[in-house]
């Protein structure tokens, strides 16, 4: 069976730092204002506001990624091919040379993650740092997480620490329902 590269983040350890937008903006040199990753409120609108009443409160995160779909919609409508899933890895990449900027794959996209560079004039996103993983180095935000809440691996190796991982505490996608079989998944 083919590798299929995915991660696992357990939201109950993440604290909202984000170290790994940071460390992914910086590490893979993103363009201009452009942040691979997100963190977004589990709890409401605005990301540090605590909900609920004294002495209940709560702070909850997702951090948000590229989900590197096994059935991703921003290839199946790309209209020249420039993005695309690997065949070695399952890593859904954008060749930047074939690019035209159109913008097609951030709106097929359910997850909102292709954004268009307008400097270069073409699409940007996530690599699931295959690159790194391909040679047995974690992606940048799973090996900056200081509360280690991410786990990167091959989905389909159920020997990986990030297939028992989703095995052990039941993770799921997010938004399943959309249909891409989603490649990141939370606990």
């Amino acid at each position: 069976m083919a590798k299929q590269y995915g991660m696992v983040i357990d939201t109950s350890r993440c604290m909202g730092c984000q170290t790994c937008v940071v460390s992914c903006k910086v590490s893979n040199d993103a363009p201009g204002e452009i942040y691979w990753g997100h963190v977004e409120s589990l709890d409401g609108d605005d990301v540090y506001r605590p909900t609920g009443t004294f002495p209940s409160v709560k702070m909850n995160f997702r951090p948000t990624l590229c989900n590197h779909c096994a059935e991703p919609a921003c290839a199946a409508n790309c209209p020249t091919g420039a993005m695309a899933k690997r065949d070695d890895n399952g890593a859904v990449v954008v060749d930047q040379e074939v690019c035209i900027g159109c913008g097609t794959c951030a709106n097929a996209c359910p997850y909102g993650v292709p954004q268009i560079d307008d400097e270069a004039g073409v699409s940007s996103k996530c690599t699931m740092c295959f690159d790194r993983m391909d040679n047995d180095h974690r992606p940048w935000c799973v090996q900056a997480c200081p509360a280690e809440a991410r786990f990167a691996g091959d989905l389909n190796d159920p020997e990986s620490d990030v297939a028992k991982y989703i095995a052990e505490k039941g993770a799921k996608p997010y938004l399943e329902e959309n249909g891409t079989v989603p490649s990141v998944y939370y606990v």
